[in-house]
């Protein structure tokens, strides 16, 4: 993977030449330390700055001047990375090379970036219609169960841990946004450690010139937690039961590791992750549902900037107690080394089969500049995939060892299904 540092102005610019494609990307990240207060407004300004600036005030003006230039996209990517937020605004359009006139598309891709980044319009009427919109956005994801759900499960495993915080925020802190702190939290983004980047078959010396008369603030130079080593010492299982008026009742189980990126154990815990339920032949989806019928739908995820482990199944509500044992048992068996040796060999050709995948998307770059930010070793494709081949049934079973349940939420559901008559 080719990537080239340029130093323009007062900022670095990574340039990843890629020639597969035929449109280019063009982005700049901002990452903050996590801060409760300002999750609602960074949520609500991720979208803001891409629809309003001085030169198109209105969502309406920049949606028509983009679309003249050959339909270019203009959007955030907003989320959490461990204990840091971040902010990627990103704006992708056809090559010039491509079209049969020149129009500088480069030049007006980064104009327009300029304008949402550095000359955003703040209008309180306009901040009041996106505060309605947002706070619609964090109802509506506690509407949908599955997600009122998994946020419970957190606010009970990580109570007074910062990694519980949703990156949307909440509806209370929603309301309080005001054009003040809106804007408190601009200039706090702006004054934050940032990256630019450029991906696409595009030229040193049209980048330079683009980028002639974009500036940024000078970023900061302290280091960021994007790892999150807060631990938590577990004396009994924490088992919370809520009852609501649904069919489908929803069980999250939730360990901890304390293995996280870069630790020696991460490989095995990150196998053992994909052997349990990362795909339809893993061991939580062959036992659970498809040879037991315990649950309508199960999967399991790991977080190795904090080192959790949860499972999640939506189940009936009868099912409740056998899933929690055939669970327990899944987990012991893998603790003592009772390893399917066609899980292990199918679950290590899907991951290599995932990795040539992502390398086949226009941002694969990215995540090599990314891991730099934050201290993750990179690596080759071909790295990666002997990394994978490499991976031995010890290190999985010694992953395995350390997971401890600390956790256990159940949303039960008292709207029993009906049978059907015939």
């Amino acid at each position: 993977m080719e990537i080239n540092k340029l130093r323009i102005n007062n900022f670095d610019l990574y340039h990843i030449p890629n020639n597969k494609f035929k449109s280019f990307t063009i982005g700049v990240y901002f990452f903050n330390p996590l801060e409760e207060k300002e999750l609602s407004r960074k949520s609500l300004l991720s979208n803001y700055l891409t629809k309003y600036n001085e030169k198109y005030p209105t969502e309406k003006a920049l949606t028509t001047y983009l679309r003249s230039l050959y339909g270019m996209d203009l959007y955030c990517s907003y989320g959490r990375n461990g204990l840091v937020t971040t902010m990627n605004f990103i704006i992708r359009s056809i090559n010039d090379k491509y079209l049969s006139t020149d129009e500088e598309l480069l030049k007006k891709a980064v104009d327009v970036l300029d304008l949402t980044i550095n000359k955003p319009y703040f209008d309180d009427k306009l901040i009041d219609f996106e505060k309605k919109l947002l706070i619609e956005d964090i109802n509506r994801l506690y509407d949908n169960k599955s997600q009122y759900a998994t946020r419970r499960f957190l606010d009970i495993m990580l109570k007074d841990e910062k990694c519980r915080f949703s990156s949307i925020g909440t509806v209370e802190d929603a309301k309080a946004i005001t054009k003040e702190s809106l804007t408190e939290t601009y200039n706090n983004m702006l004054n934050s450690k940032h990256i630019v980047y450029v991906i696409g078959d595009i030229s040193e010396e049209k980048i330079k010139d683009a980028f002639s008369n974009f500036h940024l603030k000078d970023e900061i130079s302290e280091k960021l937690d994007f790892i999150d080593y807060e631990t938590k010492k577990i004396e009994k299982v924490t088992e919370v039961v809520e009852e609501q008026k649904i069919r489908q009742s929803i069980v999250l189980m939730g360990y901890r590791s304390e293995i996280r990126l870069n630790d020696d154990l991460y490989n095995g815990m990150f196998m053992l992750s994909s052997m349990l339920g990362g795909y339809f032949h893993s061991t939580l989806f062959q036992e659970i549902r498809e040879k037991r019928s315990l649950a309508y739908s199960v999967s399991c995820d790991y977080n190795p900037r904090k080192g959790n482990f949860a499972i999640f199944a939506g189940i009936s509500a009868s099912k409740y107690d056998e899933f929690k044992s055939v669970v327990n048992q899944i987990i012991e068996d893998y603790q003592n080394g009772n390893i399917d040796d066609n899980v292990f060999e199918l679950t290590k050709k899907s991951i290599i089969s995932g990795i040539y995948k992502s390398a086949d998307q226009q941002t694969y770059g990215i995540g090599f500049v990314l891991n730099e930010i934050s201290g993750i070793e990179n690596h080759t494709i071909e790295e990666k995939v002997n990394r994978v081949l490499s991976i031995t049934k010890e290190e999985v079973i010694d992953a395995a060892k350390c997971l401890v349940l600390d956790t256990i939420y159940f949303l039960k559901g008292t709207i029993k299904f009906k049978k059907n008559i015939t």
